[in-house]
């Protein structure tokens, strides 16, 4: 694998696990800023900048914190990568985010409508764009043992995440709220098989690496 091609996997891994342009977000971000009386481009640079500080912060202290614990990276890239390809075979099969990645509270908030706490930065911020599933996979990510700096790769995902996060909020809002349940569940679906085939190279790049050593 060359350290581009790295760089790349971790960029779609993190974009189709934090699904920035989900209609269920943008809705909820939409019925935010209208209740609050929010300018639409201020109010999503600051979910921006809170997603990026979240999946970039984890980025940095995610592998010395586990080298700290004593925890194997290449185990911890395994498992990892089980987590991340079974989050990617249940948005294959069941057309919506995975419920490790809040995809239950997306569900939840779409049929109750918008409660009076939502707010920008939780539940939208966190956990339904940088949740657990992200966070597991900005570290396995960052833990990864490549010929590529790791955590930078991982930083330009999370840089990547926060510009998707601003361009689809400030500027594509109305356009993807109107996409059709149909269209929504394939594109989910094809974000799955690709999340699950990520998943599938980072344990066997884990296991690889770890009777290697």
């Amino acid at each position: 694998m060359t350290d581009w091609t790295f760089v790349v996997q971790a960029v779609i891994a993190m974009v189709m696990i934090t699904s920035p342009p989900d209609p269920v977000k943008i809705l909820l971000f939409n019925a935010t800023i209208e209740r609050q009386g929010l300018r639409r481009t201020t109010a999503a640079l600051r979910v921006a900048l809170v997603v990026l500080g979240i999946l970039a912060g984890t980025a940095l202290v995610g592998r010395p914190l586990l080298q700290a614990m004593g925890i194997n990276l290449d185990a911890f890239g395994v498992v990892g990568g089980l987590l991340i390809f079974g989050m990617g075979i249940e948005m294959l099969y069941g057309g919506a985010p995975s419920r490790t990645q809040g995809g239950k509270l997306e569900a939840e908030a779409a049929d109750a409508g918008p409660p009076e706490d939502l707010g920008l930065i939780i539940p939208l911020s966190t956990p339904l764009i940088a949740g657990p599933g992200a966070i597991v996979t900005v570290i396995t990510i960052s833990s990864a043992s490549t010929g590529f700096d790791s955590n930078l790769a991982a930083i330009i995902g999370a840089a990547v995440v926060a510009v998707i996060v601003f361009v689809a909020f400030a500027w594509l809002g109305d356009l993807i709220s109107r996409l059709s349940t149909t269209a929504t569940a394939l594109l989910v679906r094809i974000g799955g098989l690709l999340l699950a085939t990520i998943g599938a190279q980072m344990i066997l790049g884990g296991l690889k690496s770890f009777f290697a050593a």
